[in-house]
């Protein structure tokens, strides 16, 4: 079967021909599963990775398997398997091996526990199919779509952003910069939460995004490089500015941005990755206006749970994200899709 790699070598994306894995046979466990992967999402960390390449010395390895964000159904199981059986329809969390006794796996942090690790550094689900260790899977309930349930993994990570580390309440404005796949499923939560005012500021070149967000739910979309979005958005919080901004751009403009939405003593949640470095007066920006700059990073268990809870209740629909379906040998071309800000959500189906 086929599989997607990255070569560490030379950061090189590469598709190579691999035996299909069996359950009980060596190197898998009898704990572990094979899913046939329907749909795999394109993530914003893989993107970044084939501009710019992996950072040398982070991972000893030749290469790299590509692709976390994934739905499937099971296709066999382990010999000590117990509550995964053939047939299911599966996500599967990236953590691997949490301790669950540590500060961070008892406070609902198991992706910052010190022992966990990444299945798909052997492979990864851009391919037919995926051997996954049967407790970081969750089956998923009939009445939600493999193409939603490809998104679980962003729409965990949106969870842990807004109620976990954000700590939306009922009413509260929040805006939120950079209108991504991501960008939106914060949006489409944030209302689920019961926001008050929502604002998605993007760029021009993300016209067909902002306009999604409208139709999502969003009250006002803004293009930073032609409005005044700090003006537009003190003007319809009273002058104060928004109560959250959400930043999930990954650029130093937009994180500066962000300060200057944000009313006083209002908390600021930084999601986004690959910031170059930039310099903000902590003094007058954050301890002044007693504001409250937080980072977000990953998808813990607990975020899984309520995404997929969320799923199930039918009260939101997150597939209008989905823009584009390409097979796995058009990998590279829904890479350039995603970066070119003309689609949405691309999902690979291998």
């Amino acid at each position: 079967m086929k599989a997607l790699y990255a070569r560490l070598s030379d950061s090189k994306f590469i598709i190579e021909d691999i035996p299909r894995p069996k359950a009980g046979k060596t190197p898998y466990s009898p704990e572990d599963v094979i899913v046939k992967v329907e749909y795999c999402g394109i993530c914003g960390t893989e993107l970044m990775l084939y501009r710019k390449g992996f950072p040398k010395g982070v991972i000893n390895r030749e290469k790299v398997g590509l692709g976390h964000e994934f739905s499937g159904i099971v296709e066999e199981v382990g010999s000590a398997v117990e509550n995964i059986k053939k047939g299911d329809r599966v996500v599967g969390e990236v953590t691997t091996n949490p301790c669950g006794k540590c500060i961070f796996c008892q406070d609902g942090k198991n992706n910052f526990c010190p022992t966990a690790g990444a299945y798909m550094l052997e492979q990864g689900a851009y391919s037919e199919y995926l051997p996954i260790p049967a407790k970081n899977l969750h089956i998923i309930p009939d009445n939600v779509s493999l193409k939603s349930a490809a998104m679980c993994q962003p729409l965990s990570l949106s969870v842990n952003a807004l109620k976990v580390v954000g700590k939306i309440k009922e009413g509260e404005s929040i805006a939120i910069i950079g209108p991504g796949p991501i960008g939106l499923l914060m949006l489409i939560l944030a209302r689920y939460y019961g926001a008050g005012k929502i604002f998605v500021v993007g760029l021009t070149k993300d016209e067909k995004r902002l306009k999604l967000a409208k139709s999502l739910g969003a009250d006002f979309i803004f293009t930073a490089d032609k409005d005044d979005a700090q003006k537009e958005i003190k003007k319809q919080t009273n002058g104060f500015g928004a109560d959250i901004v959400v930043e999930i751009a990954g650029a130093a403009e937009a994180v500066k941005s962000a300060f200057k939405i944000v009313r006083n003593c209002g908390r600021i949640v930084l999601t986004g990755a690959g910031y170059e470095p930039f310099e903000i007066s902590l003094a007058d920006e954050v301890m002044i206006r007693q504001l409250s700059v937080l980072g977000c990073r990953g998808d813990p268990t607990p975020c899984w749970n309520e995404a997929i809870d969320i799923l199930a209740t039918g009260k939101i629909d997150i597939e209008p994200i989905v823009s584009h379906i390409l097979p796995l040998e058009k990998w590279e071309e829904g890479f350039k899709l995603s970066m070119s800000g003309e689609s949405l959500k691309v999902l690979i189906k291998p």
